[in-house]
C-alpha cells in the first residue's frame, strides 16, 4: 500500500487543536475507563500516525470537515442566522438615533413627565 500523506483543513485543525487542549486539562485514565479502553489506546489515538501521516483523532477531525461539521464546546449555543440579522438591523437601527452618551441617559426626560405630557 502506497503511503498517501493528507494535510488536514483549517477547520480539522481547530477541531484537532480542541480536542488535544481538552484532553491535556482532563484526567486522560479516567477518560480511558469511560471509553472502556487502555490508558496506552487513548494515548496511541493522540500520538501514533496511520498510513495517511495523521492520528486517529486527526483523521476523525478531517471527516467531520469533509462531513460539514465541527466540534464545539457544550456551552455553546446555536442561534438562527436571520433572528441574528434581525437583532443586528433592530440594533443598528437603535444605535443610530444615539449622537452623543448623553443620549443613553433618561433622566432628563424622566424629570420633564410633566411638560411632555407623560
Amino acid at each position: 500500500m502506497s503511503k498517501v500523506s493528507i494535510e488536514p483543513s483549517a477547520s480539522a485543525r481547530n477541531s484537532i487543536s480542541r480536542i488535544l487542549q481538552a484532553l491535556a486539562n482532563s484526567k486522560q485514565s479516567e477518560l480511558a475507563e469511560q471509553l472502556g479502553v487502555d490508558p496506552s489506546t487513548l494515548s496511541r489515538m493522540k500520538t501514533e500516525r496511520k498510513n495517511n501521516d495523521l492520528t486517529e483523532i486527526e483523521t476523525f477531525c478531517e471527516l467531520l470537515s469533509c462531513l460539514g461539521l465541527k466540534i464545539v464546546p457544550k456551552e455553546y449555543q446555536s442561534i438562527d442566522k436571520s433572528r441574528v440579522e434581525a437583532l443586528l438591523v433592530m440594533s443598528k437601527s437603535w444605535m443610530s438615533r444615539i449622537d452623543t452618551v448623553d443620549d443613553l441617559f433618561h433622566d432628563e426626560i424622566s424629570g420633564q413627565k410633566e411638560k411632555l405630557g407623560y
